[in-house]
This record gives C-alpha cells, structure tokens and sequence, in this order.
C-alpha cells in the first residue's frame, strides 16, 4: 500500500492542478480577461486537452487575438468530439472573420484552410477573395472557387486576380486549352502590369506547350493557331519566339518554304545569342541546304 501512494497523491495533485487552471481561465474568461484567460486554458492542456477544454482555449485565443493559435484549437476540438464539428465551424468562421478584419493573412488561410475540411459549404467567397488578392491561395486550391467567389467579388481588379489565380490553377492540372483562354481573357480585361505579365505568361507557355502537342500530332493548321496567338501577345519574349519556330516547323509541314523562313528569321531576335537564335539559325542552315539541294536537281 505505501509504495503507490505517493504517485496516486502526485497524480492527484496534478490533476487538481489542471482543474485549477482550468476554473481560473473560466474566472478571468467571465472578466474579459482573455489573455489571462488563455494562459490557464494553456496551462490546463499542458499534458493532454478533451474536447472542453479545446471550445474554451479556442474561444480565448480568438478573443486575444491569437487567431492561428484559435484555429488549432477548433480544428483539434472537431478531433477529438466529431459530434462538435458544426461548433467547431463556426468557431472556425469566426477566427476567419477575425483574421479577415485584422489582415493576418497566415491566420485566414489557416482557418478557411480548416473550414474546408470541415463544413466546405460554410466557407464564404469573401475569404477566397481575400486569399487571393493576399497572394496566399494555393493555385491547386483555386480550382474549387467556383462562380460564387467571382460573382461576390467587389471590383475588377479582384476579377482579375481571381481569374488569374484560376487560369494558374488549371495550368498546373494540364488544362492548359482552358487555362490559355482565361489568360487570354485577363489580357483583355486589365490594364495592371503585373497582371497582364503573369497572364502573358501564362499565356506563352501554354500555347508554346499545345502548339507543339499539335506538330506531333501531325496537324499544323491547329499548331499555328496556338503558336499564333502567343506571337500575337509578345513576340519578342522567350515564349513569344519558341512560337515563331513553332510557326516555321508548321509552314516547314504545309509544304510553305518561305513563310518558314520568315518566322525562323523574326525569332533570330538581333544581338541574341541564346538557345532560341541557335534553335533558328540551324533550321535556316537546315532550308538553305534543302534549296540547294532542289536546285541541283
């Protein structure tokens, strides 16, 4: 009997401790002590928290204005009892509408983050719109904005933005025909020069990409209508003249010599001397010998 009972009174202590700390942060959370209130939710969870004790600590950090540590805390109170998940999401909406008014961008993409996870039809497009104008929504993610978030956008450069971020979104998923026409769209819409570079961009690599995909293919006429449209936006960038070779190797398969010659030498680009001039002057090299070789014939 005396062997075990000093660790059933430490146990005891330790647990009246916990309790303490816990009727304490309920003390100063009743006093709108809410930092102090924190501190004893803290200090009661130290060693293991329930699902109480999480509904507490995240009401506290939300009303100290530790948002991310608010989210944890609803995002751990789902966890732990599923039977509180609509409590917890709306804890959640909260902390994202806190986080939203007090432009801690970590925090809101934290909780809407969370939110999806729990509750998807509770996350409001006001938030998306935030994380997107803020830069921090995951391209992958902006898949799934749907109509609804574009639709409660409040001006047209958060439009734009929105549908950048979506264009970027289905480029990464190889939807680069469907991508290329909201880049194409942005380009059409904005005046804003990060915008319209990111959009160009965009742009170039994928109607580099689909340009190409259509020469193996063995259909030209569809190449050159890709290759086209990047020229049409910057022929003088990186994409823009890949696409004048693409539109050479095109005319090169339509049997159309000259018009061959005419994009490999407009993506020579003076003074270049990169991949791009090299890529051009060897397919010049390549028409030249091939006249030569007609007219020895």
């Amino acid at each position: 009997m005396k062997r075990w009972a000093l660790p059933l009174v430490f146990l005891a202590a330790c647990t009246g401790s916990a309790a303490n700390h816990e009727r304490l942060g309920d003390t100063a959370y009743g006093q709108g002590e809410y930092a102090a209130a924190l501190d004893e939710y803290r200090a009661a969870g130290r060693n293991e928290a329930d699902a109480r004790l999480w509904a507490k600590l995240g009401a506290a950090a939300l009303k100290a204005g530790e948002y991310r540590e608010a989210a944890q805390a609803y995002q751990r109170l789902a966890s732990a009892d599923p039977s509180r998940v609509t409590e917890a999401a709306r804890g959640l909406e909260r902390v994202a509408r806190a986080a939203d008014q007090a432009d801690v961008g970590l925090a809101l993409e934290e909780s809407v983050e969370d939110l999806r996870r729990l509750a998807p039809e509770r996350v409001s497009p006001r938030y998306t719109i935030a994380l997107v104008k803020s830069g921090r929504l995951d391209p992958a993610q902006t898949v799934g904005i749907g109509p609804n978030a574009l639709a409660a956008a409040g001006d047209a450069s958060a439009v734009d933005q929105m549908l950048l971020q979506f264009g970027t979104a289905l480029q990464s998923t190889t939807a680069c025909a469907d991508a290329a026409d909201i880049f194409q769209a942005v380009l059409r819409r904005s005046r804003e020069g990060m915008l319209r570079l990111r959009a160009s961009t965009g742009l170039g690599t994928c109607g580099v990409q689909l340009g190409l995909e259509a020469l193996l293919m063995q259909k030209p006429e569809i190449a050159l209508q890709w290759f086209g449209r990047v020229v049409a936006t910057d022929s003088l960038s990186e994409p823009g003249r890949r696409a004048l070779i693409g539109i050479g190797d095109a005319r090169i398969a339509q049997g159309d010599l000259l018009g061959a010659t005419i994009a490999f030498q407009d993506a020579m680009k003076p003074g270049a001397s990169d991949s791009i001039a090299t890529m051009a002057s060897t397919r010049l090299a390549q028409l030249g010998a091939r006249a030569a070789t007609a007219d020895s014939q």
